[in-house]
């Protein structure tokens, strides 16, 4: 039972479900301190919660039987698969993962069910051959990460979607420079494989300047958008709220972007696996703080 679980990637589907939850949430608040439950519709927000997380639980398994191979030499001490779990019980619990997210998916109603059907989709030809191909794959999967933030916007009867758009850039921007710094890791495995992942085609030289232009992107919309709350803040000298509204700005300017600079730093100077796994782990560290984030912006 516990390989069950493991091969799903556990702590991932909590971040999804925290994920989504926070931002119904965040998205419903009448103040800092009170919440309009009346705004969450229900039950297709559980749902939706569930559509995603079982989707993603059925995605982790078809990518571990498709990198039996790779993980073979990559993750030698992490293999589930034919250690713990055989061919045909991963296949079968694959099927009845994605099938219970198609099921919650049309049951949100059409459009989350559509969205839930394209995602399996893609999450299978991710794993067959996309994730072998380099940046169509990175993008893919930024894609993705993007958009289960979006599709959360439909839990909630009003909103203004595009609180959930930038918040899902920014994590299809951070998604992308982390499977680059992934597919670096893991270049020894991938190259027995003969993928073309972009470390593998260009070097991992690149594959660092890229992730930091990438980075250096989050970066500067971070700093515009704490420079221009702050300034907002100021001119409504007024408000009782001010004080309070410089809460974002500044986790924006004194947490986030410190982050984001550290990561940076980290890839200029990687070289070894280990380099790139701490790096990888750090900024999954920093998209869960970004997500965060939406807690403290003014309602």
């Amino acid at each position: 039972m516990r390989a069950y679980l493991a091969i799903i990637r556990p702590n991932n589907i909590l971040l999804t479900l925290l994920t989504q939850a926070v931002f119904m949430l965040a998205a419903s608040r009448l103040s800092y301190f009170s919440i309009d439950w009346e705004n969450i519709a229900l039950p297709e927000a559980y749902l939706i919660i569930l559509t995603c997380c079982l989707t993603a639980a059925g995605g982790y398994v078809i990518n571990d039987l498709f990198d039996v191979d790779t993980d073979h030499v990559n993750r030698p001490n992490k293999r589930i698969l034919k250690r713990n779990i055989s061919h045909q019980s991963a296949v079968v619990y694959y099927a009845i993962l994605t099938a219970a997210g198609q099921f919650c998916g049309y049951s949100a109603g059409l459009g989350v069910g559509l969205f839930a059907t394209a995602i399996a989709i893609l999450l299978y030809f991710y794993s067959s051959d996309l994730k072998a191909m380099g940046l169509p794959g990175n993008l893919l999967i930024a894609f993705m990460s993007g958009s289960v933030i979006y599709i959360a916007s439909r839990g909630i009867h009003e909103i203004n979607r595009g609180f959930f758009a930038e918040y899902a850039f920014l994590a299809f921007l951070l998604t992308f420079a982390r499977e680059l710094i992934k597919d670096a890791q893991d270049i020894d495995g991938d190259k027995e494989q003969e993928c073309e992942t972009f470390p593998i085609v260009h070097g991992t030289k690149k594959t660092n300047l890229l992730s930091n232009v990438i980075l250096a992107t989050i970066l500067v919309f971070l700093g515009i958008a704490s420079y221009l709350l702050t300034i907002d803040v100021f001119l409504d000298v007024k408000s009782t709220r001010s004080i309070i509204a410089l809460i974002f700005p500044c986790y924006l300017a004194f947490i986030l972007i410190p982050m984001v600079l550290r990561a940076m730093f980290l890839i200029a100077k990687a070289q070894q696996k280990r380099d790139y796994k701490k790096i990888s782990k750090w900024l999954k560290f920093t998209l869960l703080m970004g997500l965060l984030s939406v807690l403290l912006s003014q309602p």
